[in-house]
């Protein structure tokens, strides 16, 4: 229940339709267009949080979905960047009980941007959860409606699995290493 917050946020927008992504006075990230890109993808990923735990499980999450795709990323803090992890603003997290909340890649107004709710205190193993999770939106994953999946829509506190169907839904959008293709994926939830 912890995060149905965070959850409430995407149903409400899927429900009144395709609005456009939310905005900011963030830096922009250029190359955002690199998160939809068939085949290999070679991501910069700007890092601009003041919470070093939120930072470090970002990176962990970051190399959970390098495990998973064919992508490797790299920090940049330019606007060179096609993601960009923020401190989000008060006015991004109403209720105030949203964790986070993505960009989503089929939205106008695509930025790339991922933004954390500085007044929720989360455990590293729920910032990096929920760092996969926002990742997944980036790349294009819906919600899933599996209860064991990283990806569903209600709840994060024991999703410890990267489903097959989620992987097969990628699979549309990017290139899924060979090795994971047709197999769930657990994830290391302690560093």
């Amino acid at each position: 229940m912890r995060f149905l917050a965070l959850v409430l946020v995407c149903l409400g927008a899927v429900r009144a339709g395709t609005p456009a992504n939310w905005t900011g006075n963030y830096s922009p990230c250029n190359r955002h267009s690199e998160l939809l890109a068939q085949g290999h993808l070679d991501l910069g990923v700007r890092v601009s949080t003041a919470n070093p735990v939120l930072a470090r499980q970002f990176r962990r999450a970051m190399d959970f979905w390098a495990s998973i795709l064919d992508l490797s990323w790299h920090e940049d803090d330019s606007e060179n960047c096609a993601v960009q992890l923020i401190d989000g603003e008060t006015s991004l997290f109403e209720p105030e009980a949203i964790a986070a909340r993505s960009q989503l890649p089929d939205r106008s107004n695509f930025q790339g941007w991922i933004a954390f709710n500085p007044r929720k205190s989360l455990s590293a193993t729920e910032l990096y959860r929920v760092s996969i999770h926002e990742i997944g939106h980036l790349l294009g994953l819906p919600h899933s409606t599996s209860a064991s999946s990283v990806m569903y829509g209600f709840e994060l506190d024991d999703q410890d699995w990267l489903e097959v169907s989620d992987i097969e839904a990628l699979s549309t959008h990017h290139t899924v290493r060979r090795e994971r293709a047709g197999h769930p994926v657990r994830l290391s939830v302690h560093p």
